[in-house]
């Protein structure tokens, strides 16, 4: 009698083949998984996001990826933790 008990779920990995390389790419702006792997966008692939309707390619993720880096670096230079009054940005409430 064949088992009814589903099969753990394994992703094969090929020889001389990165993980990395198998992950679907993901959309910076909404955070929906491409239709791309992360290794196809690295060979120069490009997608436009299902659900937003952006255009991505690997130069412009990577000009997101470092303006967040950016961001979030200056925002903890800038404001220290706790401080969400903008005072020391010049903002008035």
């Amino acid at each position: 009698m064949a088992s009814t008990f589903p099969l753990p779920h394994s992703t094969a990995v090929l020889p001389g083949v990165e993980r990395d390389s198998l992950r679907f790419a993901i959309c910076p702006m909404c955070h929906t998984s491409a239709t791309l792997s992360q290794g196809a966008l690295d060979a120069g692939g490009d997608w436009r996001c299902v659900r937003c309707g952006q255009h991505w390619d690997a130069s412009r993720v990577a000009v997101v990826t470092a303006y967040a880096a950016w961001a979030a670096d200056h925002d903890r230079i800038v404001r220290p933790a706790g401080d969400v009054s903008g005072e020391r940005l010049g903002v008035t409430p």
